[in-house]
């Protein structure tokens, strides 16, 4: 009775080394919560992604283009400027160029855009050779940003190579925020 016992536990415990793992696992995966769900964006998630309006814009040489070919092409950093680019969006466009810069062989995938309303003057791009600027009426992204609560002068947003607004970050950052989120994206997507 005692050695059928033992074979008993022996049994048990081999069942265990293997068995023991996946529900562990199973349980971590499916069952336990560490504190809630686990949230690996930094910026501000639109959830579910919307699409960007395709409007009219022009381009520095007066060429008409629709905004769903500019922004379907690459991941974007866009910034709209409807009342003109002052100090909040400077200062976000020196924070974006930076962040594009430390991608290293990851930028050729994203594009830095403007846009500003036709009316407004253009910033001074000197400092900005990777930022495509384009003019045109920006009161329909203007309007999906308002019902967002995200509208304010220098506001980043991040659009996927779909054309869907993603994230979206407040002024006066410091750039790590997107700088993560814009890594973690291109490390884990395919298109773009």
């Amino acid at each position: 009775m005692k050695t059928q016992s033992l074979a008993r536990l022996k049994m048990l415990g081999v069942f265990m080394i293997f068995l023991g793992p996946l529900a562990l696992a199973y349980l971590m995966y499916y069952g336990l919560s560490y504190g809630g769900a686990v949230r690996t964006n930094d910026g501000q998630l639109v959830s579910p992604a919307q699409p960007l309006p395709d409007i009219a814009l022009s381009d520095g040489d007066g060429n008409s283009v629709p905004s769903g070919q500019i922004l379907e092409q690459k991941w974007t950093i866009l910034q709209v400027a409807g009342e003109g680019c002052g100090d909040a969006c400077r200062k976000s466009l020196d924070e974006t160029r930076q962040i594009r810069a430390l991608l290293h062989r990851r930028a050729a995938r994203v594009q830095r855009v403007l846009i500003v309303d036709g009316a407004q003057p253009l910033p001074d791009l000197d400092a900005q050779p990777d930022l495509s600027v384009y003019q045109g009426d920006t009161a329909q992204m203007s309007a999906l940003f308002d019902a967002q609560q995200a509208d304010k002068p220098g506001m980043v947003y991040l659009v996927d190579p779909l054309g869907n607004w993603m994230l979206y970050y407040p002024p006066g950052g410091d750039g790590s925020a997107l700088f993560k989120d814009i890594k973690h994206l291109l490390k884990l997507s395919h298109i773009g």
